[in-house]
């Protein structure tokens, strides 16, 4: 630790030192887990600190003492900054953390009592947990959660753009190529960190992987990766048995033990095999046994500063939404626009390191997006007194039905659809282009991302090629197939400006409108 006043406190306290050395069991085995456990002591060497200047109490072990319950939570409180006018907590997260950090050191006190012997301690530390259950969460958990749950409401989900997502893989390739080359015409420090940051880089982006997890890989995770082929034995395609050769795999330690992969390119497997090959040149010590491993250090590479380097570097329009977590979220939410069945949504779960139940509460497309572009139809349906008419739809259905009804262009009168006239005279497509344009500067409009200036009014030849063809259809209330647009088109010059689709709604929306009319 820094050698400072929280520092003091720490050295001079038997209960915390204890916790520093139920911490150390448990995680000291790993360098990665050092600064954990740092943090996790400072904290309750903060907290001692306030409590030696708000009451008399000195150490720990008073501080559990039932007669002291409420100094606690007084200290804890200024600790984190409670504001007790706004009920607010200014680090929320602290209050939560020393809770917990003072549970565990009444276990340790109290298997330390039970070790000793010593009754009044055994008794006043079981008196601690008794309190800590019926009472921290009204004085200290409530208000904390509430806190960080409010900063949450109206906040942006700033997910990355595609844009700069292709910009930041262009940059890494160039980068990646000319590190390569230079590391290997000159094995350099500056050369090896320009590449092992690249690669390391590349690899998170790629995989959508958590920057720490990438970070602390092992180099034995790398050389003992699993190179067997047995993927024509299991029933895959061939392209899949070709993407299986080109990747290779390693398995990580991911976050809370599980076991995730990271897919290697061939040229992500040639840049690590060329730091391996440079490590010693290098002055990587042998003792490093991680895989970006910084030069004369035991420790390794920070994803993060990368990320954020090659970010700003790139010229990405939106560089800060180009992180580990913003990547990751990007992944998972659009990827609910695929028909994924329940065992490849595991799949894709599992390979993100994601619970499955977490995955679908936290990963899925935002609410203010659901709520504007899909709850928002069922409202204004309800508003035009409409309900009735999407019986047995779904929320994406009635878009179609709200356009079929705002599309006056495209409609024409029952009566004269009855009458399934050849002709269409220029009085009625007039009138059309009067009332379109009137529904788009008025209230009815429903898709308001969508351009109106794009809406073209069909013509009289256009109108009368699509009924020659589908006179059958809109009176039967059939849609057009595809292959039915299709031959229309190619036998009617005046449809040659008409897509496809064109064709197919202009069929559809003259049955719906024949059908409500008759109705």
């Amino acid at each position: 630790m820094h050698d400072d006043e929280i520092a003091r406190v720490v050295r001079n306290d038997f209960c915390l030192l204890r916790f520093a050395e139920s911490l150390y069991s448990k995680h000291g085995h790993d360098p990665s887990k050092h600064d954990y456990i740092r943090q996790k002591i400072r904290q309750l060497g903060r907290f001692l600190l306030t409590m030696r200047k708000t009451s008399t109490i000195l150490t720990l072990e008073e501080a559990i003492q039932p007669p002291n319950f409420l100094n606690v939570v007084q200290a804890v409180k200024v600790t984190a900054g409670f504001d007790k006018e706004q009920n607010s907590y200014k680090i929320p997260s602290l209050a939560l953390k020393i809770g917990h950090s003072l549970l565990k050191v009444s276990d340790i006190i109290h298997c330390h009592a039970l070790m000793a012997g010593d009754e009044d301690l055994i008794k006043s530390s079981e008196a601690f947990k008794k309190l800590y259950q019926a009472k921290w969460s009204e004085y200290i958990s409530h208000c904390a959660l509430s806190t960080i749950s409010d900063s949450q409401y109206n906040k942006p989900t700033n997910l990355p753009l595609t844009e700069d997502i292709t910009k930041l893989h262009k940059h890494l390739d160039e980068k990646a190529t000319s590190a390569t080359i230079a590391l290997m015409e000159q094995a350099t420090v500056q050369n090896y960190s320009r590449l092992a940051r690249t690669t390391l880089t590349k690899m998170v982006l790629f995989n959508r992987r958590r920057v720490g997890e990438v970070s602390k890989m092992k180099m034995k995770n790398f050389l003992e990766r699993d190179l067997s082929e047995s993927h024509e034995e299991i029933g895959l395609s061939k392209y899949e048995q070709k993407l299986c050769r080109y990747f290779e795999r390693v398995e990580l330690k991911g976050k809370r033990g599980r076991k995730v992969a990271v897919l290697l390119t061939p040229e992500m497997v040639n840049a690590l095999k060329l730091l391996i090959q440079k490590r010693k040149e290098c002055g990587v010590p042998d003792v490093n046994e991680y895989l970006f491993a910084v030069p004369k250090c035991l420790s390794y590479y920070r994803g993060h500063q990368s990320l954020r380097s090659f970010a700003d570097e790139c010229g990405a329009k939106k560089p800060d939404y180009l992180r580990s977590t913003q990547l990751r979220k990007e992944m998972a939410t659009t990827s609910q626009i695929l028909n994924l069945k329940n065992n490849e949504m595991d799949q894709l779960a599992d390979f993100l390191g994601h619970d499955i139940s977490v995955h679908r509460q936290f990963y899925r497309l935002s609410e203010p997006t659901i709520q504007s572009a899909k709850i928002s139809k069922l409202l204004l349906a309800l508003e035009k007194g409409k309900l009735c008419e999407l019986k047995g739809k779904s929320l994406d259905e009635i878009g179609d039905f709200t356009d079929d009804d705002e599309s006056e262009d495209e409609e024409i009168p029952a009566a004269d659809t009855a009458n399934a006239p050849d002709e269409m005279n220029d009085e009625y497509l007039e009138t059309s282009s009067t009332k379109a344009d009137r529904q788009i500067s008025g209230h009815n409009v429903v898709s308001r991302g969508k351009s109106t200036s794009a809406r073209r009014p069909w013509t009289k030849a256009e109108v009368n090629a699509v009924m020659r063809h589908f006179k059958s259809h809109i009176m039967k209330g059939h849609l057009a197939s595809q292959r039915e647009c299709e031959t229309c088109k190619k036998s009617a010059p005046a449809l040659q400006n008409r897509t496809i689709q064109n064709i197919r709604d202009f069929v559809r929306n003259r049955g719906l409108t024949l059908k409500r009319q008759l109705i």
